[in-house]
């Protein structure tokens, strides 16, 4: 991995500056981020009360139509709806 600029970032305070963080530290947070999750996955749990949305059946039906999911009315949408 390439080594990231050491270029500082500051803070103006009342007094002046400080040193609020640098790109070195920076990439070591996201190191030990990416670290803390081996396989890459990172994701919160849906909420168990949400809908599910049929995304095979949605982009056969988009794709059909020549739309994209955004363009779908309310009407449309709820077909694709599981509660």
């Amino acid at each position: 991995m390439a080594k990231a600029n050491l270029r500082t970032v500051l803070k103006q305070t009342q007094k002046g500056y400080t040193l609020k963080r640098s790109d070195t530290m920076l990439r070591e947070d996201i190191n030990k981020f990416d670290n803390a999750f081996p396989d890459g996955v990172f994701a919160f749990p849906p909420d168990p009360n949400a809908p599910k949305v049929r995304i095979r059946a949605l982009d056969k039906y988009c794709r059909e139509k020549g739309i994209k999911p955004v363009d779908l009315s309310k009407e449309e949408m709820e077909r694709f709806l599981v509660y």
